[in-house]
């Protein structure tokens, strides 16, 4: 093996390809032998290697914490946004579990084509009030359907932070 290739992404059967266009014909097995016989481990990218300090970094949060301090003091809403990738709607399978009378079946594989539709979760948290809101939507553009989550969660700020009094 070549020293100098510290890693590579190709798959096994790959790799055999590869072998067999110069000659040399193996399995997938014999690949995973030789990879492991030169040290070549399954590994994920380590994110550890930094990339220096960026000029007027501290300044930015410095900036941050001042305007959140002056937001604090008047009735501005100090917020923060979030959204989550987009989910498949229909009788699909889910990851954890629920309390359950009868057995839930669903489909054996969750191909696109097989849900009902797609929604995307957009989250604004409301620092102030600690109070959080999710929007679900369709919008295939996000940044229309963020100003319009940002935009309904503004006219309904009013009710949902009465309600949330009315909860405590």
């Amino acid at each position: 093996m070549d020293e100098k290739i510290k890693w590579t992404n190709l798959s096994l059967k790959q790799i055999s390809n590869k072998m067999a266009d110069r000659g040399i014909v193996v399995g997938t097995k014999v690949v995973k032998k030789l990879l492991k016989k030169h040290g070549f481990k399954k590994r994920k990218a380590l994110k550890n290697q930094t990339i220096g300090s960026c000029e007027n970094r501290n300044e930015q949060f410095k900036n941050i914490n001042s305007i959140r301090s002056e937001y604090l003091q008047n009735d501005n809403p100090i917020i923060s946004m979030d959204s989550k990738k987009k989910e498949l709607l229909g009788n699909l399978y889910r990851e954890g579990h629920c309390y359950s009378t009868d057995v839930i079946e669903v489909y054996d594989h969750d191909f696109p084509h097989l849900a009902d539709g797609v929604v995307i979760p957009h989250t604004i948290y409301d620092m102030k009030n600690n109070s959080a809101f999710v929007n679900i939507g369709t919008s295939k553009d996000t940044s229309e359907f963020a100003c319009d989550s940002i935009n309904f969660w503004w006219t309904m700020r009013d009710v949902l932070y009465f309600r949330m009094q009315l909860q405590f």
